[in-house]
């Protein structure tokens, strides 16, 4: 029997058991209710670090807006209310099972895809795929007048079934941040954190289907315009790579991307 969303004040789950099982710093934890994975995640405050903000302010980058600041129980209400919205528009996304003073209480839609792909056999073809469905998923939040905030790799789930979902909504901006710079931020942000598994083609791909789905190509220029002002670290890392200075993966993957971008 599915496990149906708390729509009235009868309590599905006990916090005190949850507490319980609960390690010290642990912020989720999966459980079994009636036979069925449900995952309890635990609230953290939201906040940009002040040298984040500081750095923000200097540069007026967009990638840099700092996140809003919030509290444990904000940052969990704002995730329950934009799961349930985002789940009454037909997007796929955790079901919000319960939540609570202290725990949200969510459907589990698999395994997230950042884990999936580093330890699944699969060929190039097959990543793009996955890929891809996740990038559907994105695009379809940002056709709805959303934005995910945290459009990582890491943040998409698979199922069995290889039905791709969105997860972990808890980061939200200031009202006066305009919504397309937010969404371009996601489309960064995912393309960022699909690097080490893509080449110059999936990038495309991704490209071309954000762009056939959204139609917005207002971000494609700002990709752009981020690319030129990379330039300068880019001939850095170029020079390191052509002298055989071993990167990092982060900055490889980064360098990867970039390189990529140029060609837009």
């Amino acid at each position: 029997m599915q496990i149906k969303a708390n729509e009235n004040y009868t309590t599905i789950f006990d916090d005190s058991l949850i507490y319980k099982s609960f390690k010290k710093g642990q912020k989720i934890e999966k459980i079994k209710h009636q036979g069925q994975s449900v995952w309890v995640k635990s609230p953290e405050a939201t906040h940009s670090r002040l040298f984040h903000r500081l750095i923000a302010r200097v540069t007026k980058l967009t990638l840099l807006m700092p996140v809003q600041s919030k509290t444990p129980q904000e940052s969990l209400v704002f995730e329950s209310t934009k799961l349930q919205t985002l789940a009454s528009l037909g997007l796929p996304v955790a079901t919000v099972l319960e939540q609570t003073e202290h725990f949200l209480y969510l459907s589990d839609t698999g395994t997230d895809l950042r884990r999936y792909l580093k330890k699944t056999a699969l060929s190039q073809a097959e990543r793009t795929d996955i890929i891809l469905k996740a990038l559907n998923v994105l695009a379809s939040i940002h056709n709805a007048g959303h934005y995910h905030a945290g459009a990582q790799i890491k943040n998409y789930t698979i199922d069995q079934q290889g039905v791709v979902s969105a997860i972990d909504f808890e980061e939200s901006f200031a009202e006066h941040q305009a919504l397309l710079d937010i969404q371009y931020r996601d489309v960064f942000l995912f393309l960022m954190s699909i690097s080490p598994y893509s080449d110059h083609e999936t990038f495309q791909h991704v490209i071309d289907s954000y762009l056939s789905i959204t139609g917005k190509h207002e971000i494609k220029k700002k990709l752009q315009y981020v690319a030129d002002r990379a330039r300068p670290l880019m001939k850095i890392l170029a020079w390191l790579d052509k002298h055989n200075k071993k990167l990092s993966r982060d900055i490889a993957s980064t360098y990867s991307l970039l390189l990529f971008l140029t060609t837009l």
